[in-house]
Parts: structure tokens; sequence; C-alpha cells
């Protein structure tokens, strides 16, 4: 059975940023576990709604292609975030970290 998304907790099973060239197997950060969700849903929000606005301003400003890489990390972070809860969601999904 899966967890009530009530009583869900990041698990702290998903990293991001990867290390080096062809390294994709590095990675340097990982989610904390315990995060309820509406704290870790509310910051994925965040972190995804300045990764949005970035992606447009470096699209659209000719100077701004800095923003891109920001944003890319950005993105990388709230997806960790979703992706940790969806497992902790899981039945017989990965014990916490």
């Amino acid at each position: 059975m899966s967890t009530p998304p009530a009583e869900a907790k990041t698990i702290g099973a998903q990293t991001f940023a990867d290390c080096g060239e062809g390294k994709s197997h590095l990675k340097l950060f990982r989610v904390n576990a315990g995060v309820p969700i509406l704290e870790a849903l509310e910051h994925a929000a965040h972190v995804l709604y300045y990764a949005k606005m970035l992606s447009l301003e470096a699209a659209m400003d000719p100077k701004a292609e800095k923003f891109a890489f920001a944003s890319h990390y950005l993105c990388e972070m709230g997806k960790a975030i979703v992706d940790d809860l969806l497992l902790a969601m899981q039945p017989g999904g990965p014990h916490p970290q």
C-alpha cells in the first residue's frame, strides 16, 4: 500500500548535480530525508518558479544568457524534490537514507 500523501516525507533517495565530464554517476547533492510533503512541495514550487523566470529572461534577452545554467540547476533541484516524494509514496519503495 502506498504512503498517504499527507503523511509522506522525503526519503533522501534522489541525487542531483552531475560532477565532471562523462561522470553522470557522480552526484554532488542529495534531497534530505524527513521533510514533510507540504514543505517539500512548497520549496519545489518556489525553486521551479524562479527557474521558469530565469529561463524566460535567458530566452528573451540576449544579454541574459548567463541565466540559462542557473535555471538548469534550479530545474534539477525541483525535479529531485518531486521525484523523491513520488518514491516516498510508492509501495515497497526505497527506505529513508
